[in-house]
């Protein structure tokens, strides 16, 4: 790891040299930035590079930083926090007779209104993280059903003259995409993670995946088509991919 000290900013970086002709620089998905330099290139040419583009790296770190702190919990534990339908809400566990998950919202002004998410769990399993995990993840996948379900009818009936089959709908464990179209089986599936965001996001990935029984590919077409039904689909796949992809999981 290389490090330069410009403006009283501290910059680390990990600097690799190959067969190139260009300089050029990139944040990893960890947050780490990388400058990729001509094996020949001096250390003070690209100490240059790199102060050159100080305001693009600071800005950067600054989204990354602001990125981390919002990320919902991956430990489960009271005072964290978890996403749902684009709100964030403090979780607390209690020990119950059956498993069970809520909604708390403090009515006290001087807390600041705080919203919590409730989950029951039998004593034995209080102080098992991976269980309550499990339990909340499942029930995770009912609600994104129940929600996915309410949509893909009320569409498939808007788009009804368009003849836009009623699919059967599958909610994955999607790391890396909000929902999948498979034409041929009339199956639409939806990430579970997609019930943490907004609901007007998850109207939009139901009507980008229906549309895909009329348009295969994210042509002109398919997105004319997609605008029909979701006027203001742009601005809804931002929220999505720019503030909540980073931040939940």
């Amino acid at each position: 790891m290389e490090e330069i000290i410009f403006n009283g900013n501290v910059i680390k970086y990990n600097l690799i040299k190959k067969k190139i002709r260009n300089m050029y620089m990139r944040f990893n998905e960890n947050g780490i930035l990388t400058v990729s330099a001509p094996k020949t290139m001096s250390k003070k040419t690209i100490e240059s590079f790199i102060k050159d583009k100080i305001d693009w790296i600071i800005k950067q770190q600054n989204k990354s930083l602001s990125q981390e702190n919002e990320k919902e919990s991956t430990s489960f534990l009271n005072g964290e926090f978890l996403y749902f339908l684009g709100e964030k809400y403090k979780i607390k566990i209690i020990e119950d007779k059956k498993n069970s998950v809520s909604f708390l919202d403090d009515q006290n002004k001087l807390m600041g209104n705080e919203k919590r998410i409730l989950i029951k769990v039998k004593k034995k399993y209080l102080n098992d993280n991976e269980y309550i995990k499990r339990f909340y993840e499942e029930w995770l996948k009912k609600e994104s059903l129940k929600l996915a379900t309410k949509y893909v009818e009320l569409y498939v009936q808007k788009m009804k003259k368009y003849k836009i089959p009623e699919p059967e709908i599958i909610i994955k464990k999607f790391k890396a995409k909000w929902g999948c179209c498979i034409p041929k089986k009339k199956v639409v599936e939806f990430s579970m993670n997609l019930i943490k965001t907004p609901a007007q996001c998850f109207e939009y990935v139901v009507v980008h995946e229906l549309a895909h029984f009329k348009f295969i590919y994210h042509n002109s077409n398919f997105y004319d088509f997609v605008s029909i039904f979701i006027p203001d689909w742009k601005e809804r796949r931002n929220i999505l991919n720019k503030k909540f992809a980073g931040i939940i999981n």
